[in-house]
């Protein structure tokens, strides 16, 4: 089956926060998700939606659980990558925590049928922001208060994330935990059977 290497970017940070991986064209958006909340190191605290041309994806409510949605927004678990024919340079939006709205821009940069194992990082820069430091912004602000041991909230920030460094990215790490995922999910989809 074939895979996709995509580059996504989170937008509004600079210097450029990026990973390269590459993905199964048969996962779905909320697969897809799940990929990108590893990889990017998020948390997986809130909700997401994708953007590409004029659809929307996201994670839909189900009866025990109500949220104001799209009345567009489509079903991220039933829909695959592939059911949307992505061609190399095709670019998406992923909207995650849509408090702080830390939008991140994908882009295909390559198709290959060869055998590969999926998902793998393959590349990136610097460190995730933190949860809940308040999108570009607020991160921009959070790092001027970690640099600065005069900054009024110096200590405030050094107590609630102890140790950061926003150059920090261990592909290594990353991997692991992608193939973590990955094999909790082959036991998932035994247990299934």
């Amino acid at each position: 089956m074939a895979s996709l290497q995509l580059k996504v970017q989170l937008e509004g940070i600079n210097p450029l926060i990026w990973r390269t991986f590459q993905i199964d064209q048969t996962e779905t958006f909320f697969d897809l998700h799940e990929i990108l909340q590893i990889v990017m190191g998020w948390e997986n605290a809130h909700l997401f939606e994708f953007q590409i041309k004029e659809r929307k994806i996201g994670l839909l409510p189900d009866e025990e659980e109500m949220w104001d949605t799209d009345a567009n927004l489509e079903d991220s678990e039933s829909i695959m990558l592939i059911d949307l024919n992505l061609q190399v340079g095709d670019t998406l939006r992923y909207i995650y925590d849509f408090g702080d709205h830390w939008g991140h821009l994908l882009t295909v940069e390559k198709i290959t049928t060869e055998e590969t194992d999926c998902p793998i990082c393959l590349g990136g820069a610097r460190n995730c922001p933190p949860e809940d430091c308040g999108g570009a912004p607020g991160y921009a602000d959070f790092l001027d208060a970690l640099k600065n041991p005069n900054h009024p909230q110096h200590e405030e920030i050094i107590d609630w994330i102890e140790e950061f460094d926003p150059e920090d990215f261990d592909m290594g790490e990353t991997n692991e935990i992608l193939q973590e995922f990955n094999d909790w999910r082959q036991d998932l989809f035994l247990e299934e059977e």
